[in-house]
């Protein structure tokens, strides 16, 4: 009877050291974990890397390591190493039922796009499980969607994501005058007025808008239209710009038969390869 206690005891003092040597791994870990997801949130991703990279092979928690490996991927991106993709890929078939499995699609994707890398960015937002996403994901990842396919000129699939965010309190002006410059593209110039006129107050695109609108009035016929909306920003303007809009108003003078107005215009149109226009006015 006494020998059974001290085979007892015994057992449950190995068991006691054994646990609490795990612990004391696994706190270790930790420690480690938050020192490198604080350089990472630094932006010190080369050192968050290694540290990242050390803490993985030690650990033996499937949890520590699956997030190493999440991290190990983002900073590689963010580093733009040659094997980021590699890596990105390798912790989403390692470690398949990840949380941040739908995270890390979403955080590569939002890298390149943020970098102006739209292919790149739409090959990783195709990986995303949209259903999946909160409600505070939807919206810009829906509008980045809209952006990457419009900056590769696939202009059906921009008006799909940029409709679902038309009403939006952030995103909704964005998606409005991107809808009016894809009508543009596609000649449809009454839809198009009609959602440049619904963001018209909004600064950051009035000069853009300015030129499509007085381009639009010119192929209408609305010259008077077309002069008024191009000399609003003329004088505002780039020197590219300016001979763009040159070409709108003096053209526009022409077809009213203004041509002492028309003129000066027609000449400070540079062409589209700087040979600008030969006038031959005869009265």
């Amino acid at each position: 009877m006494f020998q059974k206690k001290i085979y007892l005891l015994a057992f449950i003092f190995i068991s006691v050291v054994s646990y609490s040597q795990q612990t004391a791994v696994y706190t270790n870990d930790l420690v480690d974990f938050n020192r490198a997801y604080e350089l990472y949130n630094d932006h010190q991703y080369l050192a968050a890397q290694n540290l990242f990279s050390t803490v993985k092979e030690n650990s033996s928690e499937e949890n520590i390591k699956s997030n190493c490996a999440y991290y190990i991927a983002n900073s590689a991106i963010r580093l733009n190493q040659q094997n980021a993709d590699n890596l990105m890929e390798q912790f989403v078939k390692e470690y398949p039922t990840s949380l941040k499995r739908n995270s890390a699609y979403i955080n590569v994707g939002n890298y390149y796009f943020d970098n102006g890398k739209y292919s790149y960015a739409r090959k990783w937002y195709d990986k995303v499980d949209e259903f999946n996403l909160n409600a505070s994901e939807k919206e810009p990842f829906y509008f980045n969607n809209g952006y990457a396919y419009c900056k590769n000129k696939q202009y059906a699939d921009a008006k799909k994501y940029f409709n679902r965010i038309s009403t939006s309190e952030k995103y909704g002006a964005q998606s409005k005058y991107y809808l009016g410059y894809i009508a543009y593209e596609g000649d449809d110039y009454k839809e198009a007025n009609e959602l440049f006129e619904e963001v018209k107050d909004e600064e950051r695109y009035s000069k853009d808008m300015s030129y499509y609108q007085a381009d639009m009035n010119f192929k209408l016929g609305k010259f008077q239209k077309a002069i008024d909306l191009g000399l609003e920003q003329y004088y505002n303007s780039s020197p590219k710009e300016k001979s763009e809009l040159s070409k709108i108003v003096g053209e526009s003078y022409f077809n009213l038969e203004k041509y002492e107005e028309a003129i000066p215009y027609l000449q400070e149109y540079k062409g589209k390869k700087g040979s600008g226009i030969t006038l031959i006015i005869t009265y």
